[in-house]
């Protein structure tokens, strides 16, 4: 890890201090909390102190909230002497940072770790030019509530101008973020760069992607319920194997509920991962409804003379191909 310097280990406050914590998600509290208690008199944190370690979070998690306290002023990083300088062309206010103009390259999808931070001059270039618009800057203000500073304005311009947004699918999903709490920039961002990876960059695709997870959010409420879940939160299991049956497979409540009927009545306990095989069943024959489910059952049941039993979805060849690929996907 790079060296790393707290600038307000002394008892100071940035004087902007409300607005950075409410751009602050609890991942990114935890890692400056951690700092700051291996930081030494002077605010510096030895470049052998693994965050990975202490927190068990993976680099790319890190690296977003590291560069989220930098833009905020909090801490300030430099190269360990034992990295090996890069040679970089300087950049000016007449390079903008643009990283790329689509989603795509050469058909496959790019990957990004986040938004890279612009200096005011490089701002202003921006909209000098209309790569981005003060227009889109202004109601992306309106939607959120609240006035931007620099760091702000870099995030939102950012997702135009170097990820190749829409501004239109920017304001769409900063307004869904509000709808749900979300505050902050921090949310949006993540969300923008999952859409990004999957290709989702103009406005109609993210509307009908957020379109989705609303429908998902609403339906797994009640698989909680379904399942006696209560209000605790999901595991990272639960939550994969969910999203899977809502967003992925697009079932909604009613077929669900076919398939917890079925894994109670052979199981005796309502265990999601026995209910997931089911439904991988049920889609990979491109069933949709509770009626085609339900016909498909009825026919599937062997019968009385056949001599073959009741065949548990827990010995069928499929449900174990599909335990298969769950444990794969999970991984």
């Amino acid at each position: 890890m790079a060296k790393i310097t707290l600038r307000y280990i002394n008892g100071e406050v940035p004087e902007n201090l409300a607005d950075i914590l409410s751009n602050a998600d609890e991942q990114d509290m935890r890692i400056l909390i951690a700092l700051m208690m291996a930081a030494d008199e002077n605010g510096e944190v030895n470049a052998e102190f693994s965050l990975t370690d202490t927190l068990g979070l993976e680099k790319p998690e890190i690296d977003a909230s590291l560069k989220f306290w930098r833009g905020a002023g909090v801490i300030s990083a430099a190269r360990s002497q034992k990295s090996k300088p890069k040679t970089e062309k300087p950049e000016s206010a007449e390079e903008p940072k643009t990283s790329a103009p689509t989603a795509h390259r050469g058909g496959a999808v790019e990957k990004s770790t986040g938004v890279s931070p612009y200096a005011t001059d490089e701002l202003a270039a921006l909209f000098e030019k209309r790569r981005v618009t003060a227009q889109f800057i202004d109601e992306a203000q309106r939607v959120v509530g609240r006035t931007f500073n620099s760091y702000d304005t870099g995030i939102v311009a950012g997702l135009v101008d170097q990820l190749g947004f829409e501004e239109e699918a920017v304001l769409a999903i900063l307004a869904y973020a509000t709808r749900i709490g979300k505050k902050g920039l921090r949310y949006p961002e993540k969300l923008a760069l999952s859409f990004y990876d999957e290709g989702i960059t103009t406005e109609s695709a993210v509307v009908a992607r957020i379109a989705i997870i609303e429908h998902s959010a609403e339906v797994v409420g009640k698989i909680k319920q379904l399942f006696g879940m209560g209000s605790r939160e999901l595991s990272r299991t639960e939550k994969t194997l969910f999203d899977k049956w809502t967003q992925k497979f697009g079932y909604g409540i009613e077929v669900i509920r076919v398939a917890y009927d079925i894994t109670v009545d052979a199981t005796q306990k309502p265990l999601p991962k026995y209910a997931d095989a089911i439904l991988e069943k049920w889609h990979a024959e491109g069933l949709r409804t509770e009626e085609e489910v339900l016909a498909f059952e009825q026919k599937s049941k062997p019968s009385k003379d056949s001599g073959e039993g009741d065949k548990s979805y827990e010995l069928d060849d499929f449900f174990e191909a599909a335990l298969k690929r769950s444990f794969e996907d999970l991984k």
